[in-house]
């Protein structure tokens, strides 16, 4: 038989972190309007957050719309609720309307995204 046991995690506050990640949420905070419990939990070590930002950032030859199909399909895939939803919301940010963030959650997108300004 298997059994599952349900761990709860502590997400840190801006607060709880150290001046440099504090920085940093203040940052992502501007550009988002807030801060991934997933970027706040990475801040309770001192260099996982900004070197996670680096790794995210880095250049890239995937443009950041397909960079969002990506993980918009992949948080479909692992059924995150969590991560759906922040990547819905920033797959909005990248001009996907509400019908094409659907579509691609679902893999099943009727239009071309690599050709839309």
């Amino acid at each position: 038989m298997t059994t599952t046991e349900k761990r709860t995690f502590t997400v840190p506050t801006r607060a709880e972190v150290s001046a440099n990640n504090q920085g940093i949420f203040d940052n992502i905070q501007k550009g988002l309007g807030f801060v991934p419990n997933l970027y706040a939990y990475f801040a309770k070590n001192e260099t996982a957050l900004g070197d996670y930002l680096t790794l995210q950032n880095r250049k890239s030859t995937l443009k950041a719309k397909e960079r969002k199909v990506i993980n918009l399909v992949t948080s479909q895939i692992n059924g995150c609720r969590y991560c759906q939803s922040a990547h819905t919301v920033l797959g909005k940010m990248n001009d996907f309307t509400d019908k094409q963030v659907l579509e691609i959650r679902k893999g099943t997108a009727t239009f071309d995204f690599v050709y839309q300004n």
